[in-house]
């Protein structure tokens, strides 16, 4: 929130005009990968909530939400803080900055019933931002409605792409870990072992996030699985 907050103060300053966030970007054929993944994400955890609150499985919501919190902490604004930040020019900036404010007004809506006073201090500053006609603009975040997921903004392939980012890079931090090489030290070759071809394809999308991520010079694919492991390649 303070992140969100820091940069759109920048922007105000730098473009001298007011942010106002415009919700269409969401359908904006030109975001990034990580920008329609995050959106995905949370349509998907909308519909979630939505399914599991007419049950009243509160156990099963709050450590969805907490698993999405964490993803957008860790890996989406990890991702893109030099976005936000203004560094790719405006139009990236503007978009980076709208993606960011609907998926925390989003997430602190579903947040409310859970923890109702930081969520409504949040959004009393974050309202502030919202266009007149917003139906998201009341005086109170628990006057508000639970929002409905958009079936549209649902991405089963570019989630399962992220997913399968981020276990590639847990892994390869693992081994940084066990082998003792620091992070801050690039790797000649990161070599990347699956027998499934689709998933080392879908790989190659957001190979440059892996390279950064890991500190990779570059990066080798192979299909061929079942030899490794009969030699025992750790």
């Amino acid at each position: 929130y303070r992140f969100l907050i820091q940069n759109i103060l920048r922007y105000e300053i730098h473009s001298g005009k007011n942010f106002v966030y415009n919700p269409d970007v969401l359908f904006n054929k030109n975001l990034n990968i990580t920008d329609k993944w995050i959106i995905a994400y949370e349509q998907r955890l909308l519909k979630f909530f939505h399914q599991e609150m007419e049950h009243y499985r509160l156990y099963t919501v709050v450590s969805e939400l907490l698993s999405f919190l964490d993803k957008l902490t860790n890996w989406y604004i990890r991702l893109n803080r030099a976005r936000i930040k203004g560094d790719f020019g405006e139009e990236d900036w503007v978009n980076s900055l709208n993606v960011l404010f609907g998926t925390m007004l989003n997430l602190i809506i579903l947040l409310s019933p859970f923890i109702p006073f930081i969520t409504e201090f949040i959004y009393q500053n974050l309202r502030n931002g919202l266009p007149d006609n917003s139906p998201l603009l009341e005086q109170s975040i628990h006057f508000l409605r639970i929002p409905e997921y958009n079936e549209k903004l649902l991405d089963d392939k570019i989630e399962l792409i992220m997913q399968n980012m981020i276990s590639v890079i847990e892994l390869g931090r693992k081994l940084r870990e066990n082998k003792k090489i620091l992070l801050k030290k690039p790797v000649a070759k990161l070599t990347i072992i699956n027998y499934d071809k689709s998933f080392l394809e879908n790989l190659k999308v957001v190979e440059n996030y892996i390279i950064d991520e890991l500190n990779a010079n570059e990066i080798e694919y192979i299909d061929e699985e079942p030899k490794y492991l009969k030699i025992g390649i750790k």
